[in-house]
């Protein structure tokens, strides 16, 4: 049973360990090449329109809540 406790605790720590910085690698991509043809997304007044920006960030934004 205290193996049991242990490895669980092992996998909870990696999980806080590796998590956030795949909710920041994912939201950088947001930002690259969007189909809208955004060349400067949070700078333009015409990519606040973007659709593709805008699931992007909700998803990643929805998986941050979910940790």
């Amino acid at each position: 049973m205290v193996k049991d406790v242990i490895l669980c605790l092992q996998e909870a720590a990696a999980e806080i360990i590796f998590k956030p910085n795949s909710i920041s690698n994912k939201l950088s991509e947001c930002f690259i090449s969007p189909p809208c043809g955004c060349a400067n997304p949070g700078k333009e007044l015409k990519c606040e329109d973007c659709p593709y920006l805008e699931a992007c960030l909700s998803r990643i934004k929805l998986a941050s809540e979910e940790w």
